[in-house]
């Protein structure tokens, strides 16, 4: 039996219970991005989605919330049960304050989604996850249901911006956070500008800082 198909159906599983806060996240008018706490069994100890604009929190971000809860069902900031430590899936690569988030709590695992291009702190930007000064390490594991977490991204932004949605073929992350391919280029520089801005977790210009 191949273990390794075992395991990536497992987290192909649970990555849709993140993907399902997302949507709910998305339902309350925020960007959709959720994320869940799951320890060596299997049992979710939180359940996230993006709250910043619902919560008034530029710290609610989808992992923050997750972690949270997890603490208080625990009793303990580090996130770590008697079998071992826990692991975060989410549909967005964690920026830099969540991905220092989940250094201070100890989770042994993250499992994300779609690359963050812009402001992701697992590699595409930053390298804030098992930096060589830091004592604690995370094992990473990328691209679980990416195709689903991008397009949805995208469609949320071009619903916002009053674009047709796209079809069901999948796109990659960098299209999710932009806006759509090729669109930039069709409708002049001025689009462009706009639709390159980095808009993650609530900040999609309609609530100016």
């Amino acid at each position: 039996m191949d273990l390794n198909s075992i395991e990536s159906q497992t987290d192909e599983q649970l990555m849709r219970l993140a993907i399902a806060e997302a949507q709910a996240a998305q339902s309350a008018g925020e960007v959709p991005v959720g994320a869940i706490v799951v320890d060596p069994d299997g049992n979710i100890l939180g359940r996230g989605q993006n709250r910043v604009l619902r919560d008034s929190d530029p710290t609610a971000h989808a992992e923050i919330v997750a972690l949270r809860e997890a603490g208080r069902r625990l009793s303990n900031y580090r996130i770590l049960t008697p079998e071992g430590g826990c692991t975060l899936y989410v549909t967005l690569e964690p920026c830099a304050m969540c991905a220092s988030a989940i250094l201070h709590a100890r989770i042994t695992r993250l499992v994300y989604a779609a690359d963050d291009p812009k402001a992701g702190a697992c590699g595409s930007v930053l390298s804030v996850l098992n930096h060589p000064q830091l004592n604690h390490r995370v094992e990473v594991t990328t691209g679980i249901l990416a195709e689903d977490c991008s397009r949805m991204l995208t469609n949320f932004f071009r619903e916002r911006r009053g674009k047709p949605l796209l079809d069901p073929h999948p796109i990659d992350a960098q299209d999710a956070l932009t806006g759509g391919p090729n669109d930039d280029q069709k409708e002049g520089s001025q689009e462009k500008n706009r639709d390159q801005e980095m808009v993650r977790e609530g900040d999609d210009g309609l609530n100016p800082s």
